[in-house]
């Protein structure tokens, strides 16, 4: 059972994903149950921004955040042969990736999201991903940071905060946000180094905690040294569970709530409002 707090806010989850198909009224309910106020979910290409637009007009405790995911912003040359798929360093293999990837003509995406605006409350998840051997070359990272800035652009110009992806390109995410003096900026499931999570809170930017906190020290260590006042909740629904294996949803941000207020030693429902005042301030709900 999830003790009720107050105010509860998942900054970040995907409630598309085909693992909420058969229940997502229950796993809605939950998270009112749990205290749940608001949970934003967030698109990452052409067919995911549209699914989550029809869930938010069914639930209206769901806000959304239009996004372009950097794997998926460059499906489409790679389908075309106009991407090198050949690794500067191994990773990951993108026949391990969890879901299908989607071409879709990343401008025409951006000009929907900018004439759907008014319906979301930020541009994300957008980014970079250095994980997938597909996308390692030079000239695929290049891509990536072009498309990269094109995004940022248009959330300054309709003035909306973004929600970051970085895995393994926490350094070169860093500094094009600084490069284009982003502002409004939530770094979701950053695994950069202390310097970098210092000079992210130095800039002002919010960093969102997922509930597998609860099993991995380097989130402990990011509460540490992030103040309250640049925190957020996150699930990343159905990922980053606090059980290895389950499948995770919204109400799990009340096992990130405990995890937090035990870091600062303060009580859950202390840090629960806070994190609420934070979300209101930047989303500006």
């Amino acid at each position: 059972m999830f003790k009720r707090l107050m105010k509860l806010i998942d900054v970040h989850a995907h409630l598309e994903h085909k693992r909420f198909k058969k229940d997502l009224d229950s796993v809605v309910k939950r998270f009112k149950k749990a205290g749940g106020k608001f949970i934003i979910t967030s698109g990452v290409n052409k067919s995911t921004n549209r699914e989550i637009l029809k869930i938010s007009e069914k639930y209206d405790s769901v806000m959304l955040s239009f996004g372009i995911y950097p794997v998926d912003a460059l499906a489409l040359e790679m389908q075309k042969g106009e991407v090198s798929s050949k690794p500067e360093q191994g990773s990951g293999n993108i026949a391990g990736f969890v879901r299908d990837l989607e071409g879709f003509d990343v401008d025409a995406e951006l000009k929907w999201i900018e004439e759907n605006k008014d319906k979301c409350v930020a541009i994300g998840e957008c980014g970079l991903d250095y994980n997938w051997e597909e996308f390692q070359s030079g000239e695929a990272r290049k891509m990536q940071k072009e498309v990269f800035r094109k995004v940022l652009k248009l959330a300054k110009e309709i003035d909306k905060p973004v929600i970051i992806h970085s895995r393994k390109a926490e350094l070169d995410a860093t500094e094009i946000l600084e490069e284009e003096k982003m502002k409004k900026v939530v770094m979701h499931c950053f695994n950069g180094k202390k310097s970098l999570i210092k000079r992210g809170v130095e800039n002002g930017w919010y960093f969102s905690v997922p509930p597998v906190i609860k099993r991995l020290e380097h989130f402990k260590m990011l509460v540490e040294l992030v103040p309250l006042k640049q925190l957020f909740t996150e699930t990343d629904a159905p990922y980053l569970s606090p059980v290895a294996g389950e499948r995770n949803e919204p109400a799990n941000v009340a096992v990130a709530i405990e995890e937090i207020a035990k870091i600062k030693g303060m009580n859950e429902k202390e840090v629960g409002e806070q994190i609420f005042e934070n979300a209101e301030k930047l989303f500006n709900i």
